[in-house]
Order: structure tokens, then C-alpha cells, then sequence
């Protein structure tokens, strides 16, 4: 009697009759045109992975598996990938196989354009993972953004296998040489692999030995250039820590994320990252000097205020407030502030159902705090019931990277800006968590502020509101804080950015000695 078809054996066929159909609706030469004058130039693999050291972390979209069936067929994949990036994955690997792993190359595009938009791309890789047996599948990947496919030795001769890496390097993609025993490891290091992934699980059957990690990488030479990822299986620190020890430098993890209450907490804990520090805005300044002391001071943002108030700035003075601020932490060359097209903000939001709010704000909350880290202090403007067009105007002219809408514009206004807005909820007395809750969406300002009813007043709320709302959605703490209650603000109701303006003052005039205070209370208070 013949043997029956293993799972890999099946998929690899019915993955040739999906090529032929793919064939023929999308020819070859329309995905070469796509990939020549609409798809951004790939990431470098290696060079990616290489920064990572000594552990980086690929972070799989992985819908289901044979093994496990449905796993979570309803997750969003361009909101998934964007917490495993801001929480510190060097790639995205996207499983585009649809019959058992329900994934598709718009998954892949959606993963990308995402990224792209976020300003993680490049610098974050995307992988396609699949069953790749013939060119066509390379270019499918390239054209839907793929920086890097896997190779499975187990289904590819030698000869096949030189074929199609060198077919993908061509286009501008390292592959990724998935081996899974000490014959396939041979057969990719005469390939001349430079990236092997040793998967701990068989294909054939899906069982997985987490020892075959360590058994195949002593196969490859001492001080070669190979990089080495550990593929399947990984779900603690305890399993990273292990494969670093036998010699891999990355992991790719797929189902233990895709079950994780909190993807990015996990991400965090697999390499061993502290949880993030509060970030902190100085508002209210209107001198070049207090800017390039809160700059010095390490403060994240920076807020000007261009409503009618005592602290109001012109234009004039908004620009040398910048331009002092920029002396001291000059940005790199090229950055600019995350923001989304309108496409992509439709593709988070959809991943935000149910807990909308939080989903969105979390998304934006690591986005601000990813630009803050990379081209801060971010510039806010704020204004009170202004209009759109005017709104619009001083942020172009003074080059702001966020709008703050501190009046009683409404949120819908919001899609209109030129830049990411942060909405103040105004804490009257007496208003309930439910009720500033009910306030909140999702899908509109990237980030909420909460602050006494009125704003400058030296003032907290009721601090224990606070608590609550984080707990569901998170905000801006702002609201009579000082350098004296900031680290107990941070300690009881752990906002992710705390906003003072008055608070280090001294007699109507930013005090450097306070600010550097507050800054240094804000972010000792959270580590």
C-alpha cells in the first residue's frame, strides 16, 4: 500500500493548484510591474537581524494550524502587527497559506502598509511564510511587500532550493531556510544560507522536540556569518534564554502571541525589556530658553499654547521656540511624525472592536512614544475651538508634530486636521469614571488628555476617576500636578504621560530647577 500524504505533502499540492489559479487571474509580468513602480524598497533581512543582538524576536500573524486549528481567526492583522512592532519584534512574519492557516497576501499588504505608515517601515521586516515552491509565489511576496519569504528544505532539492534563493535575492530578499533536521541543515549551509530557522516542530507531524535547536546549530562552522533563528515552540523568557544559549540569534513565536491577553506585554517579557516609562510634556512655554532647558531636562513633549491666555505665543515666537528646542535634540534626517492614510487608520480601527477605545489609543499611545523616543521632544499646539482651517495653518507654518484640541470641538473634527490630535475630557466635579468613559472613542484623536475643568488651575481631580478610566482606556494625566505629586500621580494612576504647565512655575516663570525635577520624579516614580 502507498503511504499516505503527510500534512506538508498535501498543502505543498494544493498549494500548486493554487498557483496555477493565482496564475491566471494575476499573470507574472503585472506582479514585476507592481513590484518595479509601486512597492518600497525592501528592508535589509540581515542586516535587520543583526541589530538585534544577542536575541531578536519575530512576531507571527497566525490565524490557525493544523495542529491547533482556529487559533484567532478574527484578529486584525495590521493592528496585531503594529503592537508586536512598537513592543519590539525586529520582523513581522505573516502566514499567507488560507486553507489551513487562514492567512492571505492582503493580510501581508494590510501588515506593510501599517507599518509604513507608522514609520516602523522600514527599519521592521516583514516575512512571508508559506509553502514557496516555485518563482511565482517570490513574487507574489515582493509585490505585497515582503522584505524577506521562507524556504522549507523539507519540500525543496538542492537544486530547487539554490533556484529560488537566488531568485529571491534578486528581488531584493534574503530568504529565510527553514531546516528542521541535521540532513536539511546540510543542505542549506551547501546552499550557502545566510539566515536558517531550525523549527523544533516536524512538518510531517506536526510534534514538536525542543531540542532539535541545539542538535542542528553545533552543525554550523564556528565563526560563521549564519544567522540562526529558533522557529516554533517558544512561549516564555525561560525558552528564549535556552535557544540564546545553544547559539540562536532570534526567535519567532506565532501561537503564544496569538493567544496572549496583552501581545506587547509578552513581546516585552520574551526579550526582556523593562515595561515603558511615563513620557512627559512640558506645557505652557514661551521663551527659547525654558524650551531648551525642558529639552535638556529630557522632557518628551513640548506644548505651546495659541488660545487667547496668559501663556499664548504668536507664530513668531512658537517657530524660536522650536528652532531652540531642536538645537538641543536635533531629529534625523527624514523623520517625520506616524500617520496614518486613511486606509490604514480603517485597518486598526477595525481591529478595535469591542474595546475600541483602548485598542486605538493603546496603538497611538506607542506611536507617540515611538516618535517621542526616536525625533522628541514632539511639538503640540494648543488650541481652544478654533477653526479647522486655522488649526491647520499654524501647524504647517510652525512645523507642529501634534494638535491639541482643548476646547469643545468635537471629535468627529478630528479627521479633518493635518496632524495627530490629542482631545482634552474636562473634569468636572462630580463626573463619574462611566461618564468620561462614555466620552472616549476610539478611531478619532490619537491621544485623550484628562485635566480639571477649566485647565491651568493648579488643580487635581479626583485621582481615583483616574484609576479607573486607565484601567480601560488610556490618557494624558494633567491637573495641578508639581515636581512634589508627580511620582504619587504616576504610582497610583500610572497614566502614560503626565502634562504640567503651572505645576513648575515659579511666580508666573518656567522654573529649569522644577522642570528638570518633575521629568526626573516622573520617570524614577515609574521604573
Amino acid at each position: 500500500l502507498p503511504r499516505p500524504m503527510s500534512i506538508l505533502h498535501k498543502i505543498c499540492a494544493q498549494r500548486k493548484l493554487d498557483i496555477a489559479e493565482a496564475q491566471q487571474r494575476v499573470p507574472a509580468a503585472q506582479l514585476r510591474r507592481r513590484i518595479e513602480t509601486e512597492v518600497s524598497e525592501s528592508c535589509d533581512f540581515v542586516a535587520v537581524l543583526r541589530t538585534q543582538r544577542p536575541m531578536g524576536l519575530i512576531a507571527e500573524i497566525k490565524r490557525a494550524s493544523p495542529s491547533k486549528g482556529d487559533i484567532s481567526i478574527g484578529t486584525n492583522a495590521p493592528a496585531q502587527a503594529l503592537k508586536y512592532a512598537l513592543a519590539g519584534a525586529c520582523a513581522i512574519s505573516v502566514l499567507t497559506e488560507p486553507h489551513w492557516f487562514k492567512g492571505s497576501l492582503t493580510d501581508m499588504a494590510q501588515v506593510r502598509a501599517a507599518l509604513e505608515a507608522a514609520k516602523l517601515s522600514p527599519g521592521v521586516c516583514v516575512l512571508r511564510k508559506d509553502f514557496i515552491i516555485d518563482e511565482y509565489q517570490l513574487l507574489e511576496a515582493r509585490a505585497s511587500g515582503a522584505d524577506t519569504a521562507l524556504l522549507i528544505v523539507a519540500v525543496l532539492p538542492l537544486q530547487q532550493l539554490s533556484h529560488l534563493m537566488k531568485f529571491s535575492r534578486e528581488l531584493g530578499m534574503e530568504p529565510l531556510i527553514e531546516v528542521a533536521t541535521e540532513a536539511e541543515m546540510a543542505t542549506a549551509l551547501a546552499a550557502g544560507a545566510r539566515v536558517i530557522g531550525i523549527n523544533n516542530r516536524n512538518l510531517h507531524t506536526f510534534t514538536v522536540d525542543m531540542g532539535t535547536t541545539g542538535r542542528l546549530a553545533a552543525m554550523v562552522p564556528p565563526n560563521s556569518d549564519v544567522e540562526l533563528l529558533a522557529l516554533s515552540g517558544v512561549s516564555t523568557r525561560a525558552d528564549a534564554i535556552a535557544f540564546e544559549q545553544v547559539g540562536a540569534h532570534a526567535i519567532l513565536v506565532g501561537e503564544s502571541l496569538m493567544r496572549a491577553p496583552s501581545p506587547e506585554v509578552l513581546v516585552r517579557e520574551l526579550l526582556d525589556r523593562t515595561p515603558p516609562q511615563p513620557l512627559c510634556k512640558i506645557c505652557g512655554l514661551r521663551d527659547p530658553e525654558a524650551a531648551a532647558a525642558v529639552a535638556i531636562a529630557g522632557a518628551d513633549l513640548v506644548g505651546m499654547i495659541f488660545a487667547k491666555s496668559k501663556r499664548q505665543v504668536s507664530e513668531d515666537e512658537a517657530r524660536a521656540i522650536i528652532s531652540a528646542v531642536r538645537r538641543e535634540r536635533p531629529r534625523p534626517d527624514g523623520w517625520s511624525m506616524p500617520r496614518f492614510t486613511p486606509e490604514a487608520a480603517e485597518f486598526v480601527k477595525a481591529g478595535c472592536k469591542g474595546a475600541e477605545a483602548r485598542e486605538w489609543l493603546n496603538t497611538w499611545r506607542a506611536l507617540i512614544s515611538s516618535a517621542a523616543a526616536s525625533g522628541g521632544p514632539l511639538v503640540v499646539g494648543v488650541f481652544v475651538d478654533a477653526t479647522v482651517d486655522e488649526m491647520n495653518g499654524v501647524a504647517e507654518r510652525c512645523d507642529l508634530d501634534l494638535i491639541q484640541l482643548h476646547g469643545q470641538e468635537g471629535w468627529d473634527l478630528t479627521h479633518q486636521l493635518v496632524r495627530p490630535s490629542v482631545r482634552v475630557v474636562h473634569m468636572e466635579a462630580g463626573l463619574s469614571a462611566e461618564a468620561v468613559l462614555a466620552q472616549i472613542r476610539g478611531g478619532d484623536a490619537a491621544a485623550v488628555l484628562l485635566d480639571s475643568k477649566g485647565g491651568g488651575t493648579g488643580k487635581t481631580f479626583d485621582w481615583q476617576i483616574g484609576e479607573a478610566v486607565q484601567q480601560a482606556a488610556p490618557f494624558i494625566l494633567a491637573g495641578g500636578l508639581t515636581h512634589e505629586n508627580v511620582a504619587t500621580a504616576v504610582d497610583q494612576v500610572k497614566p502614560w504621560c503626565v502634562d504640567v504647565s503651572s505645576g513648575v512655575e515659579s511666580d508666573g516663570v518656567k522654573d529649569l530647577t522644577k522642570i528638570a525635577t518633575f521629568v526626573r520624579c516622573a520617570k524614577a516614580s515609574a521604573s
